[in-house]
């Protein structure tokens, strides 16, 4: 996988062909590569901001589905913005272990090594092109405004 982004990282971009300007991407046979699941509102249920010690109950489908990932030897990692601050990482690890996945790294970044990220707020995008990947279902529709060539039935001011 990483081969394929750093051909198409330079495919992409001319001056990427120079050493200094090559991007140093790792060696997936180094390191895992991991799968980042969002903790509020994908493995959590979230009700809104209730402080940093409140996590909602978990989302059994997502439960379930991390925990068989970890059983077939996947790297997962929590992605949440409560980890961009040191006090937020505590309360995560305790909710955690409750829910039978202790010893999951809780981390607010994404790096090379990231597969993919499940996360209730993210919107996927065809790689290179900016065009947002949408489906039928009305679920799938991004919140912030679509630019007019991506959603032509919104309407026009």
């Amino acid at each position: 996988m990483f081969n394929f982004l750093k051909k198409l990282f330079q495919s992409n971009n001319p001056d990427a062909n120079t050493q200094e300007n090559s991007p140093d991407l790792p060696d997936k046979d180094k390191k895992p590569v991991w799968i980042g699941v969002d903790l509020d509102g994908t493995l959590a249920y979230f009700d809104g901001w209730q402080g940093i010690h409140h996590i909602g109950r978990p989302v059994p489908t997502m439960l379930k589905r991390v925990k068989h990932w970890l059983k077939k030897g996947h790297t997962v990692k929590i992605v949440t913005a409560r980890a961009s601050i040191p006090e937020g990482v505590e309360p995560v690890r305790k909710w955690l272990t409750k829910h039978g996945l202790e010893d999951l790294e809780v981390t607010n970044a994404k790096d090379f090594y990231m597969l993919e990220l499940w996360d209730d707020r993210a919107v996927q995008v065809i790689p290179n092109m900016g065009k947002p990947v949408i489906s039928p279902s009305v679920l799938s529709l991004p919140r912030a405004p679509l630019l007019e060539v991506h959603a032509p039935h919104e309407i026009k001011d």
